[in-house]
């Protein structure tokens, strides 16, 4: 058998343009020195590591140091082999960028939405995870654009957790471009600090008739029961969302609350919608709460697999409410076979 072919190398030995690594990370190094910034150890490191060849997937957190602002600038545009002197062109074999708290800032998000943007076809990224990055709302503007109808097409899964900067305020500029798209399935915001205000833009999202998304995940926010009623009335337009996570969102027991919580059961019965996973765990919602949600989550629904709620609950309302995938029932298992 002949020896497989190093990532970057043609059959002939030569370099194959766009998919050399250590092209990009000397595309990379050239443009640190050009604006007069450290390069990143880890950034060096990840692309010399032929254990990992190819590399489609950049993991950059701040075990050596963050990356900051001018770092992730200067890693995005040797991605896409635009700055002066750069040799190679876009490194296109890249299909996931995950910066773990690197303190990459709007500055910095405004350098990844434009490989969004500008890449295309050539860099086709699928997975974008930005944790902890201190990104505010000018950040999420232009995500927002870089995702709007007519730029992006390939991001499947974008992940923003922990950006406790990003606020009510950035979420209405990330979904002023997201309720356009028409190909992202994955949105994560956990702990984004957002607020009851979040409610009506990411209904505007969900409203989008030409949307593809079937996971949204808000979950360790404050959306509240005011939030939920809005949230809800974009829910009822969409057909494809599947799984909701709004754990730990201060729903509770006020009448505002409840108001919220009547909108989601009426949601949930809605025949056009395609909910089919809820997690309302970390939500007080008490007994009158669960009640409401019970006129919802009957047995003859079936549509729901999984829905979770607290064992706070009374234990008879407990049990009709919680759902888990893949649980059995009945205590029944399957016969051995002979």
């Amino acid at each position: 058998m002949p020896p497989k072919k190093k990532e970057g190398k043609a059959a002939n030995g030569e370099v194959v343009e766009g998919e050399d690594p250590v092209q990009l990370l000397q595309n990379y190094q050239k443009y640190c020195k050009a604006i007069g910034i450290p390069i990143n150890p880890l950034v060096g490191r990840t692309l010399n590591d032929e254990e990992k060849y190819p590399i489609d997937q950049l993991l950059i957190d701040d075990e050596l140091g963050p990356l900051g602002p001018g770092g992730t600038r200067a890693l995005m545009t040797a991605i896409m082999g635009s700055g002066p002197g750069m040799k190679g062109g876009p490194y296109k074999l890249l299909k996931s960028i995950r910066l773990w708290r690197t303190n990459c800032g709007d500055d910095g998000t405004a350098a990844i939405s434009e490989v969004l943007r500008l890449g295309g076809a050539e860099v086709a990224i699928s997975y974008l995870e930005l944790l902890d990055c201190n990104i505010g709302p000018k950040g999420a503007n232009g995500l927002g654009m870089a995702l709007s109808y007519g730029n992006n097409v390939s991001l499947l899964t974008l992940k923003l957790d922990y950006n406790h900067t990003l606020g009510s305020d950035g979420i209405m500029y990330l979904c002023r471009g997201l309720r356009t798209n028409i190909s992202l399935k994955q949105l994560h915001l956990q702990f984004c600090n957002l607020t009851a205000e979040a409610g009506i833009h990411l209904s505007d999202l969900l409203a989008n008739s030409r949307s593809t998304l079937e996971l949204l995940n808000i979950s360790g926010n404050r959306l509240t029961g005011k939030g939920l009623f809005d949230l809800c009335k974009g829910l009822n337009m969409n057909t494809k969302c599947e799984t909701l996570l709004i754990a730990d969102n201060m729903i509770d027991q006020t009448e505002e609350d409840l108001v919220g919580l009547q909108a989601f059961r009426d949601t949930l019965n809605n025949p056009s919608v395609n909910l089919t996973a809820i997690d309302l765990m970390y939500n007080r919602i008490g007994e009158e709460g669960a009640k409401i949600l019970a006129e919802a989550i009957t047995p003859e629904n079936s549509k729901v697999r999984e829905f979770l709620v607290d064992l706070t609950l009374p234990m008879p309302l407990f049990e009709q409410l919680f759902r888990k995938a893949g649980a059995k029932k009945g205590g029944k298992g399957k016969k051995k076979k002979k």
